[in-house]
């Protein structure tokens, strides 16, 4: 299925924010570190708009997409279709049953609050429909080095060595796949040139605070927000390809230099983004259906889900949910690619958590052009392992939702949609 549109020649932008931190107990079960929220930025153009939904939560599903669609569905201009979903996938925030992360506070299990976590995100995308305004787009990129990796390293043998708690990094006896190191942003200006809204794009897993699970913090993507905010742009944080790249460290002062490093970056790539008073924005979107991951043992995931510890059952609810779904019926995902073009730029939404191979892959089908690729973390995919980790194993693959060859499929659909 692909549907194409365009507009005239004038471009509208509107942000919004919904704080959802939750108050501190009175028990002390958890502590607030810095406040979380949901944001949104829609821009339109004519009859055609595109809304980026990003959130301090660990993952967005389809059924909680729902809820949100359903509860917008008076902003008669907005299309619900292009709503996209950016979890930051950061791990100390209220979760979901689905929320495929360990955490050992059960005050902070929201388990069955769909609800509540789509009543804030509605909230900010109709904040950002109230203060549409004119505006020009632009976007660039800034390096930021030296402040992740990528775990799935090899050792002298070629045997993959998954490095997420290895430090010091790097290891002398051990090699490291690539990454992508730029901090990448979205522009927005008024007509008279100012910066007012940012999307900053970095792919790297939130995982700087692992000392603060159980308790609530955005982690680096908080940080670097504060950063471009200092200039007094508004900002959002949208993952890029996180699937196999980490924090260079984790815990102490991990997320200040990591998110200071960020913001920095993004405010130089901000300062450098190329701009265009006149754009034509298009939004296309290609949708393949993908096997699902084949639970053939339902009874056997239940079990194993009631034997596990609840403070480290993330990888048993997220077998259960995908378990409970192929019961049903779920053998295909219809898996929407999403791409936004506009003033020469690319910005390509994919659900799941995208390698750097994928997004590598799919920015160079694009032929030059500064290609953005998101992640939109959900426990629908998981990680969109390529099928090189498939053979290899290791973390990644135990958290896939979809077949084997499931990468194959997005990346080819990908590749196709961004050379149209």
């Amino acid at each position: 299925m692909n549907r194409n549109t365009g507009g005239l020649n004038v471009l509208e932008a509107g942000f919004g924010i919904q704080d959802f931190t939750p108050d501190e107990p009175s028990d002390g079960s958890f502590r607030v570190y810095d406040p979380i929220s949901f944001r949104a930025l829609i821009l339109r153009n004519g009859d055609t708009n595109v809304s980026f939904l990003a959130g301090d939560c660990f993952s967005i599903e389809e059924d909680l997409m729902v809820r949100v669609r359903e509860r917008v569905k008076d902003i008669d201009w907005l299309n619900p279709d292009h709503i996209l979903p950016c979890a930051s996938h950061v791990g100390t925030t209220p979760i979901l049953f689905q929320s495929y992360v360990s955490i050992p506070c059960e005050t902070l299990k929201y388990y069955g609050r769909e609800d509540y976590f789509a009543d804030n995100m509605a909230a900010a995308i109709r904040e950002a429909a109230d203060a549409m305004a004119p505006s020009r787009l632009g976007a660039g990129a800034g390096p930021a080095p030296n402040i992740l990796y990528n775990r799935r390293s090899y050792d002298r043998d070629g045997k993959l060595v998954m490095s997420n708690f290895k430090f010091p990094y790097p290891r002398p006896e051990l090699t490291y796949a690539d990454v992508d190191d730029n901090v990448y942003v979205m522009r927005i200006d008024d007509t008279e040139g100012n910066p007012t809204h940012c999307a900053i794009v970095f792919g790297c897993h939130a995982l700087c605070s692992t000392d603060k699970y159980g308790h609530v913090s955005a982690d680096y993507p908080g940080v670097a927000r504060k950063v471009v905010e200092s200039a007094g742009v508004n900002a959002l944080f949208l993952p890029g390809s996180i699937g196999n790249v980490v924090p260079v460290s984790r815990a102490g002062r991990t997320c200040e230099r990591v998110g200071n490093s960020v913001g920095g970056a993004a405010l130089y790539a901000l300062e450098q983004a190329g701009m265009n008073g006149s754009v034509d924005l298009r939004v296309t979107q290609k949708t393949v259906q993908v096997p699902t991951f084949a639970h053939e043992d339902p009874n056997a995931v239940e079990s194993e889900l009631k034997a596990t510890p609840k403070r480290s059952d993330g990888l048993q609810r997220f077998q259960a949910y995908g378990s409970r779904h192929y019961v049903t019926g779920r053998r295909f995902l219809d898996y929407t690619i999403t791409r936004v073009s506009a003033c020469g730029f690319n910005i390509v939404h994919l659900p799941g958590e995208i390698f750097v191979e994928t997004a590598s892959a799919i920015r160079s089908a694009a032929r030059g052009a500064l290609t953005i690729v998101l992640s939109g973390p959900t426990a629908d995919v998981g990680y969109l392992s390529t099928p090189r980790a498939h053979r290899e194993g290791g973390m990644e693959p135990r958290y896939a939702g979809l077949a084997v060859d499931g990468e194959r499929r997005v990346r080819a659909a990908a590749c196709e949609l961004v050379t149209g």
